[in-house]
């Protein structure tokens, strides 16, 4: 039922994302926690070609301007080993936080913060 479920909110946010794709595989990551307040595992998602992959990839961004329905919390990312997907959780605290401080125009491109060019 999980499994279900999952599909049908995937292809929810492709759907608004208007990407064509066809998903073949949906598994969720990292032990279940029982815990309520807990935030949700990530999603692995296979799609049939590494085209549909691509294209998605690039859409994502557009998820952070659609507050409808909750989207903008969602975050969609290559496939990252659990070690890449800590460092990576570490770059974006450690980005949180200098923004926090009052620092601005910065982003993460690849492993590194970087502040983004004035055009």
């Amino acid at each position: 039922m999980r499994i279900a479920d999952d599909l049908e909110a995937m292809q929810s946010v492709i759907g608004n994302l208007q990407v064509e794709h066809d998903i073949t595989k949906l598994v969720r990551l990292g032990k279940k926690n029982e815990d309520q307040d807990a935030k949700p595992r990530p999603l692995l998602v296979s799609f049939r070609s590494e085209e549909e992959k691509v294209e998605l990839l690039k859409k994502a961004k557009n998820l952070k301007d659609m507050e409808e329905g909750g989207l903008n919390k969602i975050f969609i990312l290559p496939d990252l080993t659990p070690k890449q997907r800590q460092f990576r959780k570490n770059l974006v605290s450690e980005l949180k936080k200098r923004q926090s401080e009052g620092e601005t125009g910065l982003m993460i491109v690849g492993t590194k913060i970087v502040r983004r060019r004035k055009l």
